[in-house]
């Protein structure tokens, strides 16, 4: 990981800024995290790239290609309200598909001497796909 400031963009990509040493020469894959804090997380934002770094002797450029992230809403009342749907939604979709039961279960496990390697074996259940609201599941 090698901390990196953007300095601009063009048709090349988003020129970048590290310090001297840090980037080797040359093109490779690589990922960048953006982000932007405030204070107690409220207004949290995050994008997740994927791209090509060239790091050549006009600078480092980074050309992303796939990006991700979200944005926190910067009232706290809505965050909080939005964080305890998904966290209902989550628990949910955990029970539909047995991940609940199967962390109790593992859970029991976790006393003061543990599970014995075969028992732990027996309570191990295949994990299902979570199927995600307008998602298409592809096999």
């Amino acid at each position: 990981m090698v901390p990196v400031e953007i300095a601009g963009h063009d048709a090349a990509g988003l020129r970048l800024v590290a310090a001297a040493g840090l980037l080797p020469p040359g093109g490779r894959r690589a990922g960048l995290l953006a982000h932007a804090y405030r204070p107690q997380l409220v207004g949290l934002s995050t994008r997740i790239f994927t791209g090509w770094l060239d790091a050549g002797p006009d600078g480092p450029v980074y050309a992303p290609h796939t990006s991700k992230g979200f944005v926190a809403p910067p009232n706290k009342n809505t965050l909080l309200v939005l964080n305890g749907l998904l966290a209902k939604y989550g628990m949910w979709q955990a029970r539909r598909h047995g991940a609940a039961a199967q962390l109790q279960r593992l859970g029991r496990c976790e006393g003061s001497r543990g599970c014995r390697r075969g028992q732990a074996a027996a309570t191990r259940v295949a994990p299902r796909p979570i199927a995600w609201p307008g998602v298409r599941q592809i096999r």
